[in-house]
């Protein structure tokens, strides 16, 4: 047990140390010399869990595939918790290396492996499920498709976290984050259900002013 314990923290630590390096450089500028000096593993162990630059990618951009399992959104209503979970996203981007390094990747693979929809599906799919749930409870409208719905979001999300980050490194995220949710809302719900949400995301996510 002890022995498999520090496997899991070694693989932990070149993961943390790969999002260093892959946030700062990019794919193609970081090296795996770099990745294991910055990690602080032994070049051995870091081939024993990853054999290339390639496998190191992958699996730091599975880790964002964690976020939405460790969602702590408390809200009883399935809309407000697809909102919530769009606003710890943007929180994770801001605050957690990993997860940006794992985004950043996401969008650069085409450049080190042919292009992949893994990820993006799976997070279709998970927005997918909390809309159809929001639909049962009657706050998406009836007429709407969840899984179009999903596109919409997962596709402005995307779209509105890179414009943030090139313009000002993602500091106004949440302010455009809610913005967007402002406008889109009474497109979405029933009029009951847009007047309980809250764009901003719940209070019980307790996220930093500029987070």
């Amino acid at each position: 047990m002890a022995q498999q314990e520090r496997a899991i923290a070694t693989r932990r630590r070149l993961l943390m140390g790969a999002a260093e390096v892959f946030d700062e450089r990019g794919y193609a500028a970081a090296s795996i010399n770099e990745i294991q000096a910055r990690s602080g593993v032994k070049k051995g162990a870091m081939y024993f869990h990853f054999k290339s630059k390639e496998e190191i990618a992958q699996g730091v951009m599975a880790s964002q595939l964690e976020v939405a399992l460790e969602s702590h959104s408390l809200s009883s209503s399935p809309m407000q918790q697809v909102i919530d979970l769009t606003h710890e996203l943007a929180h994770r981007l801001r605050t957690d290396t990993l997860f940006r390094a794992s985004i950043r990747l996401t969008v650069e693979q085409g450049t080190f492996q042919p292009h992949d929809t893994d990820v993006y599906d799976w997070w279709l799919r998970a927005f997918t499920r909390d809309l159809a749930r929001a639909q049962g409870a009657g706050e998406l409208r009836e007429e709407l498709s969840p899984e179009d719905v999903a596109a919409s979001v997962v596709g402005s999300f995307t779209g509105i976290q890179m414009l943030s980050h090139v313009t000002c490194d993602r500091r106004d995220l949440r302010h455009r984050l809610t913005s967007w949710w402002q406008q889109i809302l009474p497109g979405l719900t029933t009029p009951d259900a847009a007047a309980r949400a809250l764009p901003a995301g719940s209070p019980e996510l307790a996220l930093p002013d500029g987070a």
